[in-house]
């Protein structure tokens, strides 16, 4: 039988631990096998508030079930879970539900559509088309959007990131540790956002229609949003 495995990699600039949970084994045997496999590896945790993405392949988990293994991530670990990997309707629909980000693939496949400059210095790169589900662009600059950015895109700078369009997926500015940088949308309704170590989302009852210019820094240790 297949085992549970915690393994760190890299997304993009990112050292993040990507968590893989068999399809195989029943949902309790698994929470369980998470649980120990979690204690046997607590030395190469990346300290509290280090973030894992999740691959549950074909399992269909429901949005209960998604938020106990949320929860007890972060209560007992200190991760936060970032994204899961699902291919089932039923964990997709949960993810969505939990504003967690929900790949078809693990991320760093090579059918998943990228751009990644990390080199780049304060050069921006400027992306004159929308940013769709599976697509991460990473970026050593600033990072400008023409179109949106779309539930379950990323886009990963080391600067700010302006996104003209609607902001739905993952933005993550200053992702070197500059908490200086923002995050400007034509209209703010993300996944999660972040900047620097700070991270924040959309509230579960946001229903914005309206497209309002918005901005995102850090002010008083957390990210605040203001109108631009």
């Amino acid at each position: 039988m297949q085992q549970v495995e915690l393994m760190p990699w890299h997304n993009g600039l990112l050292m993040e631990l990507l968590l893989t949970v068999p399809p195989e084994l029943e949902w309790d045997d698994a929470a369980a096998r998470v649980t120990g496999c979690l204690e046997a590896n607590k030395s190469t945790f990346l300290g509290r508030g280090a973030v894992v993405t999740v691959d549950l392949s074909n399992r269909p988990v429901d949005a209960d079930q998604l938020r106990m293994l949320s929860e007890m991530l972060d209560k007992n670990f200190g991760l936060l879970m970032l994204a899961v990997v699902g291919t089932d309707r039923l964990t997709q629909a949960a993810a969505k539900q939990l504003n967690i980000t929900n790949y078809m693939l693990p991320p760093g496949s090579k059918v998943e559509s990228s751009v990644t400059s990390p080199n780049a210095g304060s050069n921006a790169l400027y992306i004159p088309t929308t940013i769709r589900s599976g697509q991460r662009v990473v970026h050593g600059g600033h990072v400008v959007v023409c179109g949106d950015l779309n539930s379950g895109g990323e886009v990963i700078a080391v600067g700010d990131i302006m996104v003209f369009g609607t902001l739905r997926g993952l933005a993550h500015a200053g992702c070197q540790g500059d908490e200086t940088c923002k995050i400007i949308a034509g209209s703010m309704r993300p996944q999660q956002i972040r900047i620097a170590s700070q991270m924040a989302r959309s509230p579960e009852n946001n229903a914005k229609d309206a497209r309002r210019p918005e901005i995102a820094r850090i002010e008083n240790g957390s990210i605040q949003v203001f109108p631009a």
